[in-house]
């Protein structure tokens, strides 16, 4: 008896320890350096997740919370990275082409800066300088411009996951050995230039500039990279192009049903929607009284976070101001100067809490710059849309939308007030926008999983299990010529052409040898029938 009573505090000490999170928790150094609040939502709701199952969390990050009462959560302050993008202007991107391809020259220029600066920084470094100890489980690095940041795993010896808050990049999925589509409309990088039904011209054009954009993103964008994470690791380092090839999961922040399907490699993971709180925001008293007193309902519009209202060109807002003027329903628009003069059924806020607006019933209509995040958000609260896009991924999820009969598109660059005015009264007065969208969100609330605890899941094994190379695709290390069968079509090429010329001079000979034959049969017997005249005088 006495024996029981004094092991029973073991044996239950043991059980709590083989039932908690404390048993099984790991310790994880997450990387998310872009400069966006957009992005930097969906990092933080999986970084909170993975805390809260009794991970110890490093987490560098522009977007920090703060928070003391978190524990195991240390989180280094990337925030400064915002005075870099703050004159980076994208509300004006539509009508100067030279100005976006500026941009988009210019942000990987940036992606250099950031790379050096989360390196360099000395509250990460005393992590994995050489007389320091730290080891992690896994390291979770954002993909979208700073592969530099993949030695890090290398030099913690950890298994590296990528994670991306949109769509991969073409040159992601040459380096993993995913199908590059140029001109499938899941190719957002070419906007609007793709489609299910693109003309042969149009197809070639975009293979060339599919294609030349992976050249340049390996020969001089990775080697760039390359020599940054070798100044802070050293020269005997794998290239970031390898080390990228060997990451155990790619983690994809889309839901497969708002995006064009595609063939996908094994280790990568969709989720969605973990930024989307379980409570709405509430709102402030006069924007809820606002809201509240649309008895006829209201649209609301925001162009996110990166595209800025009030940069918009005159006549752009004027467009909005008088088209806005002009409807029977109350409209909230986020806009960033609150000295714009506006009719009054128009409300404008800084800042505005878009999930608690989203919820209201009396929302009529979301009038957006097609973000990832807010189309989530949208879908979740069953909100039909107008998307106007600026850039990069907006076109592709705009038109995706469309496609699904939920949205409807209009180019800023050729927006009229009264194409803005009956756009916006057609898909806030056909209800059938609404019931389209409803079924939408069915279709994406309808899964064998939740989205957050199953990319968990996925992080846990590939922990458990130090790395995941079994989901690896095995063709990935073959030549580029090879993984596409080029070598083996050249040669088939070839050989069909060399055949086709063998068989086109055998033919030339015998159709010559046939006509020389005849020629002289012909002769022969011109002369006998001419002979036997002459004889026969």
């Amino acid at each position: 008896m006495k024996l029981i009573t004094s092991t029973l505090p073991i044996i239950v000490i043991l059980w709590i320890l083989a039932t908690s999170n404390l048993a099984s928790s790991k310790r994880l150094l997450i990387i998310t350096p872009a400069p966006s609040y957009s992005h930097q939502i969906v990092f933080r709701a999986l970084c909170l997740a993975l805390n809260k199952r009794g991970h110890e969390i490093v987490v560098l990050t522009p977007n920090t919370l703060n928070d003391p009462s978190l524990t195991n959560y240390t989180e280094i302050d990337f925030g400064f990275e915002y005075e870099k993008i703050d004159d980076t202007d994208l509300s004006q991107t539509r009508w100067n082409l030279t100005q976006l391809g500026g941009l988009k020259t210019r942000l990987l220029k940036l992606g250099h800066g950031i790379a050096e600066d989360v390196l360099s920084h000395p509250d990460l470094m005393k992590y994995y300088e050489n007389r320091t100890n730290q080891q992690f489980d896994a390291v979770i690095a954002e993909m979208i411009m700073t592969p530099a940041i993949y030695l890090l795993a290398h030099k913690f010896n950890a298994p590296l996951i990528g994670i991306m808050s949109m769509d991969l990049q073409n040159c992601h999925r040459f380096n993993f050995g995913s199908p590059v589509l140029p001109s499938h409309a899941s190719n957002w990088e070419l906007e609007s230039k793709t489609g299910l039904n693109v003309s042969f011209w149009r197809r070639l054009v975009n293979f060339f500039n599919t294609w030349w954009h992976i050249y340049s993103w390996f020969n001089n964008f990775a080697n760039r990279q390359q020599k940054i994470a070798e100044k802070y690791f050293g020269k005997d380092i794998p290239h970031v192009v390898d080390v990228a090839k060997n990451m155990s999961l790619i983690l994809i922040n889309q839901e497969p049903l708002l995006a064009y399907a595609r063939p996908e490699i094994p280790n990568i993971v969709h989720f969605s929607g973990l930024h989307i709180l379980k409570t709405p925001p509430s709102l402030s008293k006069d924007l809820k009284s606002f809201l509240d007193n649309a008895t006829n309902g209201f649209i609301y519009m925001s162009l996110g976070t990166n595209v800025k209202s009030k940069l918009l060109p005159k006549k752009a807002l004027e467009i909005f101001t008088n088209a806005f003027a002009d409807l029977p329903y109350k409209v909230l628009w986020k806009f960033e100067d609150n000295n714009l003069r506006v009719s009054p059924n128009i409300f404008i806020s800084k800042w505005i809490p878009q999930q608690g607006v989203l919820a209201h019933p009396n929302i009529k209509l979301f009038i957006y710059q097609g973000g990832l995040q807010s189309t989530e958000e949208a879908v979740h609260y069953a909100v039909p849309l107008i998307g106007i896009p600026f850039v990069f991924d907006q076109v592709y999820q705009v038109m995706k939308m469309v496609s699904l009969g939920v949205a409807k598109h209009l180019d800023i660059v050729r927006l009229t007030t009264p194409e803005l005015r009956d756009t916006i009264l057609e898909v806030a007065g056909d209800k059938g926008y609404k019931d389209r969208m409803l079924k939408l969100r069915a279709l994406t609330k309808d899964k064998p999983y939740d989205s957050l605890e199953n990319v968990i899941w996925w992080i846990e094994f590939v922990m458990r299990h130090n790395g995941a190379p079994h989901l690896r695709f095995n063709g990935v290390d073959a030549a580029w010529y090879q993984q596409f069968d080029l070598d083996v079509i050249v040669f088939l090429t070839i050989v069909t052409f060399s055949v086709l010329c063998i068989l086109l001079v055998i033919t030339k000979r015998v159709l010559i040898s046939l006509y020389t034959r005849y020629e002289m049969g012909t002769r022969c017997a011109f002369r006998k029938f001419v002979t036997k005249k002459l004889k026969s005088k």
